[in-house]
Order: structure tokens, then sequence, then C-alpha cells
């Protein structure tokens, strides 16, 4: 038997059985939750945990933020050469 803190490390390790069964029971939450109050407000609900888990967990706010906004803005000028 593993200690609380392996199992905790494997659990968010991609690949592991840990990991399978956390992604398991979140499905499962999820598709309880849309069949129950519906899509929409399962969605929101989802999203609501994100800014919660971003609040949270960033220590660096601005710069993540930053990071983000440079990911995602690309002025084209090197798409076709």
């Amino acid at each position: 038997m593993m200690d609380m803190k392996t199992f905790i490390s494997q659990m968010l390790t991609p690949g592991t059985v840990p990991c399978t069964i956390f992604g398991a029971v979140l499905g499962v939450i999820f598709a309880v939750l849309c069949l129950t109050i519906g899509a929409g407000k399962a969605l929101l609900i989802g999203l609501f945990c994100l800014i919660g888990a971003f609040i949270g967990g960033v220590k660096d706010k601005a710069g993540f933020v930053r990071k983000v906004i440079l990911f995602f803005h690309r002025d084209g000028s090197d798409r076709y050469e």
C-alpha cells in the first residue's frame, strides 16, 4: 500500500493507474452534473472551478496571463515562409 503523498503524486502523473481513476471519477461527476442540472450549468460550474484553481494555484498571475496572451497572439508573418 502506498502512502498518500505518493498516491497524489501518481494521481497527477499521466499514464499511471491513479491518474486514470482520477480522470474517470471526474468524468462521472461531470456526467452526473450534466444529466441532473444540464450541460450549460455544468460547464459554468467547471469554469468557476478553473477560475478558483487559477486564483489559488498560480503565484505570478500577471506573468501567467502574459504568457497565455503571447501564446495565442500570433501575427501570421512567419506562416508561409
